[in-house]
């Protein structure tokens, strides 16, 4: 019964680790990019900042045009000024005999002011020449917009890549505890054995402990296998919005090579590149503020039209008969400008600073551009490596396998003892699994090469 459990216990920690096992949606790795694109947070957050940039965009074209704003007021006079009267007879008499009083009655030259004031006016302005200032806002929007769907390709690659990590990840910790749970199956054959000569006086207790450590620790790597797989399932889930448990990771590794023009992924990197893309955005951001800060220089006043139209008067409309009468209108139009004169300096310190940033956004391009090409040749170097390794553990499994072959019909003959026969098992699982660790680097290695090339 002992053996038994011990038996059963690495196929219960695989089982749970393996949705597969118990009935899960079988999910490939292409299947798992389209539902990270999908439905992904992180590239939503980076769709909103695209909008926000478009919003930004739309409200720099708008002060190219016209503005209307309004202005609407009402006030009370406590002391409101008073008018201008002359009384009848205030200038005067014409002398007897003819007796005639200067004016001979009131006259009102300006009615006495009321305590209410009321007064609504209307501006429109329009910029006509601004020295290029304007366009060159518009232009910095628009660059900012083309940035923002830049590092939406870059933070989808980014993703992608850790998507690709965390799937194989779990690929390989599914895959390694099922060949962990062969191995223990054999060591376990080989306890009993040695408990057996133990009992009997033909081995010592130190043979058991040894045998029992190596039970112990592969009891280890099993839980930090499945611990493994679990954590990758969870990070697949996170990138897709997916249940982990109702998945299983289906794509197997890929092992072929493709060939490799390296002068030709050289080119398509640089061309493709989201980061390269993003430095020129920079440069040519640059160059619109270069542009900017000139025409707010000094001695280059901007020219705009101004159109007001204003309305005032002190009865409220339509309050009593003659209301109008109380009212003016009045209706302006000009041309205005408005520059600097001195600014202490600030000026020509602006612009110098903004032509430095011109010239370090192109160093910045041309240094991008041979990061990316050496970028490229260390990518190849690690993927042709990796390739080298793979066949390498593909002629050592080949070896143990024989070498398995050979013990299995040497154990038949009873040339050899059952642990010997576990000891060429274990060696030729051993070997199953530094393949699947040289399949897993070899897969890191191609896809990332891949993201390199933007050819994903």
């Amino acid at each position: 019964m002992k053996g038994a459990a011990r038996l059963l216990l690495p196929i219960v920690l695989y089982a749970a680790a393996v949705p597969g096992l118990l009935g899960g949606e079988a999910l490939s790795f292409q299947q798992a990019l389209q539902q990270a694109d999908a439905r992904g947070e992180i590239l939503e957050l980076r769709r909103v900042a695209i909008r926000r940039a478009e919003l930004s965009l739309a409200e720099a074209r708008t002060r190219l045009g016209p503005e209307l704003s309004f202005q609407a007021s009402g006030a009370y006079l406590a002391s409101p000024p008073e008018g201008v009267t002359v009384r009848a007879g205030e200038l005067g008499t014409i002398p007897p005999p003819i007796s005639y009083a200067i004016p001979e009655q009131d006259l009102t030259f300006i009615e006495d002011a009321r305590n209410s004031y009321f007064e609504f006016s209307l501006q429109l302005s329009q910029p006509v020449f601004t020295w290029g200032r304007l366009d060159a806002a518009v232009q910095l929007a628009e660059e900012g917009l083309d940035v923002s769907r830049v590092e939406l390709d870059q933070e989808r690659r980014r993703m992608y890549l850790d998507l690709h990590t965390a799937y194989y990840t779990g690929v390989l910790a599914r895959e390694s505890a099922a060949v962990l749970g062969e191995i223990l199956d054999i060591l376990e054959q080989i306890e009993e054995d040695r408990m057996k000569a133990f009992e009997l006086g033909a081995a010592n207790e130190s043979s058991v402990l040894e045998i029992r450590a190596q039970i112990a620790g592969m009891h280890s790597r099993i839980v930090r296998a499945r611990e493994a797989h679990v954590s990758a399932r969870e990070a697949v889930a996170l990138f897709t919005r997916s249940h982990a448990g109702q998945t299983e990771l289906s794509t197997a590794f890929r092992e072929e090579l493709p060939d490799l023009d390296e002068a030709m992924l050289k080119s398509r990197a640089a061309e493709r590149s989201p980061s390269l893309q993003k430095a020129r955005l920079e440069q040519q951001q640059a160059r619109a503020n270069l542009k900017r800060i000139r025409g707010a220089a000094l001695l280059r006043p901007e020219v705009a039209l101004n159109l007001s139209f204003e309305v005032s008067g002190q009865a409220l409309p339509w309050s009593e008969e003659d209301w109008e009468e109380t009212w003016d209108l009045d209706l302006i139009v000009g041309v205005g400008t408005r520059g600097t004169l001195f600014d202490s300096g600030r000026s020509p310190k602006q612009t110098k600073g903004a032509e430095q940033a011109v010239n370090a956004a192109g160093l910045a391009v041309d240094l991008m551009i041979r990061q990316i090409h050496l970028q490229m040749r260390r990518a190849v170097e690690t993927l042709r490596g990796s390739e080298a390794e793979l066949h390498e553990a593909r002629a050592a499994l080949a070896q143990a396998e024989e070498e398995r072959k050979n013990a299995g019909r040497a154990f038949e003959q009873q040339l050899l003892s059952r642990e010997q026969w576990g000891a060429a098992r274990i060696e030729l699982l051993r070997k199953r699994l530094m393949l699947l660790e040289k399949q897993y680097a070899f897969e890191r290695a191609l896809y990332e090469l891949e993201t390199l090339a933007g050819s994903l």
